[in-house]
């Protein structure tokens, strides 16, 4: 019997050995690949949180807060979440359901006097699922700068989309109709509301609502977009008002985010019976999307989750079954990539269970593309064409992505073996010729761009790129 407490202090030891490896090699799969989808997508800064049973798995910071004084990201660093806001206002507006103060089927009118009447039926349920066919408070620039009341003559004047219901129709003008019940309700404002009832624990300024990027805040990370001019700049064009708060307006930092998640993970916001029925899938009329109040849906082999993103930079997520929650905050981006993607891959970290085919399958073949020759790259695809586990897979949009990933990271002549392969495998599309002819326009070959793209065009006449392309070649 003396040997057992040995015994029983050997197995801890193993098994807290056993943890901690395994807790390092997580955060060194996870290290590298924010690493990699920082400097293949130009993200200049980062901060990722993984928490999986209550338990922080991983959080770290990366890159720059701001570039031009190479200020990097710390845990003091404030960043805002753009339309990942949404999640925390559905929050609040289902603390408002769950105290009995509003309900679904509630009519918008009830709260809005001066709502067109064409809209008076359009219920709250309408407003959380964007299914209310509203006209949106989009785009961005047609709207910043305006005051409210503007705002709202601009909105109210154009006809409904569809019969409210039908289907899914991403809207900022639900949003804005959501925060006005609120205030109506609450009698407070939008910010005090959600500060008092989400983030009371928070005892200094790093958790505010502000719409304008161009407020000067201590340690708010400075955004880094490519929508003006094609290039990495400081774009503060998410300029709205006040009244554009409850779409877009959170800020805060990842360690305020991972006490709001662990405040909702353990139902300390809403009951566990309030969480479920916001979880509820929406039913569409004429739609399959898959949308709760306020959260977006996806299924991942079985694993439900539930969340959202935020102007292509910011996005959280929780798996309810499997008690785990990813927080990615960015502040930009050089090039486009699906963020929702990235969530994705960070769960398959944690959980090998949980992936998604496609996303896994455009990691490996572009991880291979970048680090090996081509023609080892195209062997594994077909290795991979070939096994019935991926036979779901998109493997056409999958090579076109990742010829142009090739491009950007300047790899042209792989780039084009990539995308005569998509011709090869699907030459009835369209769009691989077009992006075949983009290959050879890169490379400044201009005979076979042309070539390429009078295929595209004969596949389909509509493709203007192919006319636009066509005619800047020709007039050179």
């Amino acid at each position: 019997m003396k040997y057992i407490p040995t015994f029983v202090a050997l197995f801890m030891l193993i098994t807290v050995c056993k943890a901690q490896m395994e807790s390092t090699d997580l955060n060194k799969k996870i290290d590298a690949y924010v690493g990699t989808i920082s400097e293949r997508n130009g993200i200049p800064g980062a901060a990722v949180a993984v928490v999986k049973d209550g338990k922080i798995l991983h959080k770290a910071y990366y890159g720059n807060a701001n570039l031009e004084h190479d200020v990097p990201v710390t845990s003091k660093s404030i960043f805002r979440v753009y339309s990942l806001t949404k999640t925390v206002v559905a929050t609040a507006v289902f603390q408002l359901l769950e105290q009995k103060q509003l309900s679904l089927e509630d009519k918008v009118a009830i709260y809005i006097d001066d709502i067109p009447e064409a809209w008076g039926d359009i219920q709250l349920k309408h407003l959380l699922t964007h299914s209310s066919g509203l006209p949106d408070m989009a785009p961005i620039m047609d709207f910043e700068n305006l005051t409210e009341v503007e705002a709202r003559d601009k909105v109210f004047g154009q006809p409904l989309r569809f019969q409210f219901g039908t289907r899914y129709d991403y809207n900022q003008t639900n949003f804005w109709l959501l925060q006005r019940i609120i205030e109506k309700v609450t009698e407070e404002k939008i910010e005090d509301f959600i500060f008092q009832g989400q983030f009371w624990d928070v005892t200094d300024s790093t958790v505010f609502l502000s719409s304008d990027s161009r407020d000067i805040v201590s340690h708010r990370v400075t955004p880094y977009f490519p929508f003006r001019n094609g290039k990495l700049i400081i774009d503060n064009s998410y300029l709205q008002g006040r009244y554009m708060l409850s779409a877009n307006g959170l800020n805060l930092t990842l360690e305020d985010y991972i006490q709001w998640n662990a405040k909702f993970e353990q139902n300390q916001l809403i009951g566990q019976a309030t969480k479920d029925n916001m979880f509820k899938l929406f039913a569409y009329i004429e739609a399959d999307k898959a949308f709760a109040y306020g959260w977006d849906s996806r299924e991942l082999n079985g694993h439900a989750s539930y969340g959202f993103s935020g102007s292509l930079v910011t996005a959280y997520r929780i798996f309810p079954e499997d008690n785990m929650s990813i927080i990615f905050l960015s502040n930009g981006l050089e090039h486009y990539y699906d963020i929702e993607n990235v969530i994705n891959h960070l769960a398959s970290f944690v959980n090998e269970d949980i992936y998604d085919a496609n996303n896994e399958v455009f990691e490996d073949l572009l991880a291979k593309a970048i680090d090996r020759n081509t023609d080892e790259m195209l062997n594994h695809y077909r290795v991979l064409k070939d096994d019935s586990h991926f036979e779901t897979v998109n493997f056409e949009s999958i090579l076109n992505n990742i010829g142009y990933v090739l491009l950007r990271l300047e790899h042209p002549k792989k780039a084009l073996k990539v995308f005569e392969l998509n011709t090869n495998e699907y030459p009835n599309s369209w769009n691989v010729w077009d992006s075949l002819a983009e290959g050879h326009e890169h490379l400044g070959d201009t005979k076979n761009a042309i070539h390429n793209y009078e295929k595209s065009l004969i596949l389909n006449p509509d493709n203007k790129h192919a006319v636009e392309r066509l005619k800047a070649l020709r007039a050179k």
